[in-house]
């Protein structure tokens, strides 16, 4: 009986970690802003590239919770963005309350 209930935990621990991380595995692959201007590569192993107007830059990001990203861009800190993954657009929402809105590349 005991057995039973160990596999019934882990299976209720490893289904509620499968629906944590929908978003991180929706989220990997190439965005492009709304205006066409700036384009955001989210990698597997926690790397972002961000290029606008030809300059480029990559940092760090990982996921405090389903909801919530940190992205961290060295010395200039580190950033909390509310990330939405719906159909094919990314909405980044920063702690200010401005919204972002990212089409999936082709």
């Amino acid at each position: 009986m005991k057995v039973v209930r160990l596999c019934l935990v882990v299976c209720l621990v490893l289904m509620s970690a499968s629906c944590s991380l929908k978003t991180n595995w929706d989220l990997v692959g190439k965005w492009q802003n709304e205006d066409g201007k700036e384009t955001i590569e989210f990698t597997r192993n926690g790397m972002i590239n961000l290029t606008n107007d030809g300059v480029s830059l990559t940092c760090n990001y990982k996921f405090s919770d389903p909801k919530h990203m940190e992205i961290h861009v060295g010395s200039l800190g580190t950033f909390v963005m509310k990330v939405t993954v719906s159909g094919g657009t990314l909405t980044m929402t920063d702690a200010g309350g401005k919204v972002a809105k990212y089409k999936r590349a082709k």
